[in-house]
């Protein structure tokens, strides 16, 4: 993918002028000018017409989108999407292609093609956007690897993070570190390519920016996957009544579940009880169809923790889940459940449950079952 820059690029003309002036972008900031040159450029335009939110977290949609405008937007070679979560629909048009096109292209390489989620709404970290940007560039070698204690010599991204430090896209954090999983900004982000771009090593230069390919409108933020299935049931739920509110043993009370499936691998469960997530330990989610009565999909959630240490061993909190095929039928099955930390006094318990690809169960075999929910406070 090596590519010759045949345009020079007139940065000091676009940095002293005709680029759109933001309120929050300070003219004294290092990322000012790079702003100035990449919205004269086409490559991004601000959040507003009066804003460009250089502090905000730069999303890997995002950083793909600004290198797919960069090479001039092209159309991607590929149309089918290798990751659960691109496909038309979902995402803006922009930010669909270039994902498409950076894969056809080898920019991001699918782990699990067919099974894997590209997460274009996450923060785009350190190392993934040396990493895109390196590859972006057509992966040249740098002279010696960066010498820091938190980049391992084996990481995928060892080369990148070299090749950006001593071609001045990026440095380290501190002497010694780089912080590859720390986040970067918008900001950020448009400096590393500006830098990339203007600032590398000659014959490193990668790329011929078209001199008239200026949006009209704000760029759209990455937008979340849309999933392609919803299920939703009710069900019932019990409280300890440990806070000595309404919400007691004796009570049943309403339980609702959402369930948004957003490939055939991937759907994230949220179920809603009316009282605080530390007074009851099991969440089940079970799926039934009527015309298949031998064969039900049971999700059991257990979560607790010192609320419960006089009625259950306890070492720490505590998270787990268990996937029941009622059916009984055997093969592959790899299941793992994400979730960001609950809040105990809510009431919405959110999980995103992943299996892997070549698992015996898939979210679309649950075409014509209905979910229902049940909560209790026993294991």
């Amino acid at each position: 993918m090596k590519k010759t820059l045949t345009a020079l690029l007139l940065a000091l003309a676009l940095l002293t002028g005709g680029a759109a002036a933001f309120s929050d972008v300070d003219g004294g900031l290092y990322y000012a000018a790079p702003i100035a040159w990449a919205v004269e450029r086409g490559i991004t335009t601000g959040t507003s017409e009066s804003t460009f939110s250089p502090d905000s977290l730069c999303t890997r949609g995002q950083i793909i989108t600004f290198l797919w405008r960069a090479a001039g937007s092209p159309e991607p070679e590929r149309t089918d999407s290798p990751y659960g979560d691109v496909f038309p629909g979902a995402l803006n048009q922009d930010i669909y292609k270039a994902i498409l096109w950076a894969c056809g292209a080898g920019i991001t390489v699918p782990e699990n093609p067919g099974g894997a989620s590209f997460s274009p709404g996450e923060a785009c970290d350190r190392a993934q956007a040396v990493l895109f940007l390196w590859r972006w560039s057509g992966s040249p070698e740098a002279g010696a690897p960066a010498a820091f204690t938190d980049v391992s010599p084996d990481a995928d991204y060892a080369p990148a993070v070299a090749w950006a430090v001593e071609n001045g896209i990026t440095s380290g954090t501190s002497e010694d570190t780089f912080s590859p999983g720390e986040p970067c900004t918008r900001g950020q982000i448009v400096t590393f390519l500006y830098r990339c771009v203007n600032e590398a090593a000659p014959g490193e230069k990668v790329v011929h920016i078209p001199e008239d390919l200026v949006p009209s409108s704000p760029e759209p933020e990455a937008e979340a996957p849309r999933p392609l299935q919803t299920y939703t049931g009710t069900g019932e739920a019990r409280s300890l009544g440990l806070d000595g509110s309404e919400f007691t043993t004796e009570g049943i009370y309403d339980a609702e579940v959402t369930v948004d499936v957003y490939s055939p691998y991937e759907a994230v469960f949220t179920i809603d009880i009316p009282f605080p997530l530390y007074q009851a330990c099991t969440y089940l989610v079970r799926f039934d169809n009527p015309e298949k009565r031998d064969t039900s999909y049971l999700f059991i959630f257990q979560r607790w923790d010192e609320a419960f240490a006089d009625m259950i061993p306890w070492e720490d909190d505590h998270n787990s889940l268990r996937f029941v095929d009622t059916s009984g039928r055997d093969g592959f099955l790899s299941v793992h459940q994400d979730w960001s930390g609950d809040d105990r006094i809510g009431g919405s318990l959110v999980r995103r449950v992943t299996f892997s690809p070549g698992s015996c169960f898939t979210f679309d075999m649950l075409n014509g079952y209905t979910p229902s929910c049940h909560v209790s406070t026993s294991r």
